[in-house]
């Protein structure tokens, strides 16, 4: 089942992807958190044209994992994997301020920084939960969607390289599309993540490549914090990943999903302003009322 988040005449809500001779709808459905999974909500389909879909989630955090492939793409499925231990993942932090939808733009951080594509597959929670065992993390997802973790770093004279790390920064607004919408019955363990700018090819490869899998990731992030419906996990980047200038058009497809698209626009120095965040002008509700307590 395919389920996107939308926007209607002000209205704002989840709806399941229907596939139609006279083009796709979409039917009003909510997460219920009791019974972990979608249902019906109340109102009539809407034909998908008509509507304007928002992303998929409204996370109070995203959680990056990183190096979670092999250097050179070789690893395949079950090889070479870290035991599902805190200590094994680095987990590293956006804010919400980062995510946009599938037709947004993203914006270009300036001429200091040099932008990078990485394609990725991100989870999507469904159930507050803390400390998940792996072979408990399909319980709390709510689905799967495509993500472009976009990465900046900065740009430095030759003569400040030597013996100085790389400065990189994820938190810039934008540099977090998700979309275009979440699927609730694929199965992670092996699912085929491209990347294309202006048509190149620049990344392809499979979330059996993961060094640690999807659902010890859940674990393991679960055991660094806890997770609220909405919060998204991204799972890592197969190799590829590379620059990105101005104009360029970004797809990022995986396999029983779709394609998230984007393009890059220049850097955005507008003044404040509210309901501006790029995810809809919406609160960081979830799915549903923020549980209080943890189901798992």
């Amino acid at each position: 089942m395919l389920i996107c988040r939308f926007a209607d005449h002000g209205r704002r809500g989840y709806g399941r992807v229907e596939h139609d001779d006279d083009g796709d709808l979409v039917v009003p459905v909510r997460y219920d958190g009791p019974s972990r999974g979608w249902v019906d909500d109340v109102g009539g389909a809407r034909p998908m044209g008509e509507v304007t879909l928002l992303p998929p989630a409204e996370p109070s955090k995203i959680a990056c994992v990183a190096l979670n492939y092999a250097s050179h793409g070789t690893a395949t499925v079950g090889a070479g994997r870290r035991p599902a231990d805190p200590a094994s993942c680095a987990v590293v932090l956006k804010p919400p301020s980062t995510v946009v939808g599938h037709g947004a733009a993203v914006c270009h951080p300036g001429a200091d920084w040099e932008l990078r594509h990485e394609a990725e597959l991100a989870v999507v929670i469904g159930t507050a939960c803390k400390s998940v065992p792996p072979e408990r993390a399909a319980e709390v997802v709510a689905g799967y969607t495509c993500a472009n973790d976009l990465t900046a770093y900065a740009r430095r004279a030759p003569e400040e390289q030597n013996g100085h790390p790389p400065v990189w920064a994820k938190h810039f607004d934008s540099f977090t599309p998700l979309g275009p919408w979440l699927a609730t019955d694929v199965d992670p363990a092996d699912l085929r993540i491209t990347c294309r700018v202006n048509d190149e090819t620049r990344q392809d490869g499979s979330t059996g490549g993961l060094i640690t899998p999807v659902g010890e990731v859940v674990a393991v992030v679960s055991r660094h914090m806890s997770l609220v419906p909405g919060d998204v996990i991204l799972t890592g980047t197969p190799t590829g990943s590379g620059p990105l200038a101005v104009g360029d058009r970004v797809e990022v497809s995986i396999a029983g999903i779709g394609t998230l698209r984007n393009t890059v626009g220049a850097t955005s120095d507008r003044p404040w302003a509210p309901d501006r965040t790029g995810n809809g002008g919406a609160g960081l509700s979830g799915f549903t009322n923020r549980p209080s307590g943890r189901s798992v």
